[in-house]
């Protein structure tokens, strides 16, 4: 009887550990839910979502709903007021520790009594990374961290991406035929993508910091490069161009109320464009040249760094897109083909110096996905050594 009680111990043990780990991934899983919530909302600061549990009963739930706002922590300990302390907190993103727009949420979790705090993963900026979670555990609360990380690293990516390269997190957009068009021989490209992928690009805007296109693209399709066909932010809109060719009449020129227009050009073009658009509310971004006499991509990304913006989705067309794959400051690859064959027209991509496969993009972390009649392809460019 003792063997058989002996063996059955460990069985339960094992078992209750088992449970837990599930139960406690759902929590996380609605975490990344409530997170999911602001997208679009929080830049420069991360996704959050918090959720408090009791004797294995969810009191409160929250999230970061605006940069500016409280956090997720705060919100989730002002919810459930009283029955905080000894609760469990989970979280995306490990605590913050410092002051910005507002207080450490470290102080918040210490004062309410929590007693075990359940982090996803490490927050990558230096003015945290780690340090939370030590004051946790210096006060006494159990930290634990590692749950669902690789989804919560996909949630925010650009975040992620940001502090990791220190740089915007770049994301290429294109909508093309089966053969790789973006446009017939004479430029028309309206509408290549279907309704449905048409409100993942709005999506993608409203997701975004700010949209890129070319000149080229500017003076052929005059995008308004707003979102309209979900909720969301407009993003800012940065036209890339060496020309002074842009009509003042154009959509993003005449109907910048709000100031989110951007000119990056050139030293030798900033001052015409200036004189040009002096009442247009503008901003100008005066880039460096590289050696083939083109703008410097770095340059340009290092500006809007220092202007505030941490992502950054490239809509096109063709020269603008090239440059970016051909300098490796793609990050993230968004591609909608539709059932078409146009023949000969504008290729998505230029030329790219490949002598031979080898030379090729690959990708990491493949999904294709229908949408509508289109598919999506989604991948995440691998950095070659």
């Amino acid at each position: 009887m003792a063997k058989l009680y002996s063996a059955v111990i460990p069985r339960c043990k094992s078992w209750y550990f088992f449970v837990t780990v599930l139960v406690e991934k759902q929590y996380m899983q609605k975490v990344l839910e409530l997170a999911a919530r602001a997208k679009g909302k929080t830049s420069p600061n991360p996704l959050v979502g918090a959720l408090l549990v009791k004797r294995g009963k969810v009191i409160a739930e929250g999230y970061h709903k605006h940069y500016g706002g409280n956090h997720a922590e705060v919100n989730a300990i002002r919810k459930a007021r009283k029955e905080v302390k000894g609760a469990t907190l989970f979280l995306n993103l490990e605590p913050c520790c410092h002051t910005g727009q507002t207080g450490p949420c470290t102080e918040a979790i210490i004062k309410a009594g929590i007693k075990r705090v359940v982090f996803a993963v490490k927050d990558p900026n230096p003015k945290v990374g780690g340090r939370g979670a030590k004051i946790l555990r210096r006060a006494g609360i159990k930290v634990e961290s590692g749950l669902l990380r690789t989804e919560a690293i996909k949630l925010n990516e650009s975040y992620f991406g940001f502090h990791a390269n220190g740089r915007p997190f770049v994301t290429l957009k294109l909508a093309q035929t089966l053969d790789g068009q973006i446009a017939t021989k004479n430029g028309s490209s309206q509408w290549i993508s279907s309704k449905e992928s048409r409100k993942i690009v709005h999506r993608l805007r409203a997701e975004n910091d700010a949209v890129i296109v070319g000149g080229g693209t500017l003076r052929q399709d005059d995008p308004s490069l707003t979102v309209r066909h979900v909720k969301g932010d407009d993003p800012f809109r940065i036209i890339v161009t060496r020309s002074v060719e842009i009509n003042k009449k154009s959509n993003i020129i005449a109907n910048n109320d709000d100031g989110r227009t951007i000119i990056a050009t050139t030293s030798r073009t900033v001052d015409k464009l200036a004189g040009k658009f002096k009442k247009s509310n503008l901003t100008f971004w005066e880039l460096k040249t590289n050696r083939q006499r083109k703008i410097d991509l770095n340059d340009l990304l290092e500006k809007a760094s220092a202007f505030g913006l941490r992502s950054i989705l490239v809509e096109g067309g063709q020269e603008i897109a090239t440059s970016f794959l051909k300098a490796g400051l793609v990050d993230k690859v968004v591609i909608m083909t539709a059932p078409r064959i146009l023949g000969k027209g504008i290729s998505s991509i230029g030329d790219l110096n490949s002598l031979s496969i080898d030379d090729s993009i690959s990708f990491d972390d493949v999904t294709l996905e229908p949408c509508g009649d289109d598919m999506i392809f989604t991948g995440y460019p691998k950095r070659k050594n």
